[in-house]
């Protein structure tokens, strides 16, 4: 690796040594009005994805939870105090049949 200089870097700041790693990160906005827009555009776009993904993450979770509630009570009802409720229920169907 070779050692850069104080005059080959555009931030005189920035020195290395032989053998040393530099990372230099630089971060900079669009100069260009048309890059500026698409950036902003495409940053728009991934909060928008992001909001999406969110609300559509709590309406599965909604529907889960729904699901559970109505499964449970159903369990709840058919093996609870109304279990022989089901038996008359069945017994009558099958009386009136006939």
């Amino acid at each position: 690796m070779h050692p850069t200089h104080a005059e080959q870097s555009p931030d005189e700041s920035i020195t290395a040594h032989p053998g040393a790693h530099v990372n230099v990160n630089r971060f900079s906005l669009p100069k260009d009005a048309r890059e500026l827009i698409l950036g902003i555009i495409c940053a728009l776009a991934v909060l928008t994805s992001l909001w999406l993904w969110s609300k559509l993450h709590d309406a599965e979770k909604d529907i889960q939870t729904q699901v559970w509630l109505r499964d449970d009570a159903l369990t709840k009802f058919e093996q609870g105090p109304y279990a022989d409720l089901k038996a008359h229920v069945l017994a009558l169907e099958i009386t009136c049949k006939r």
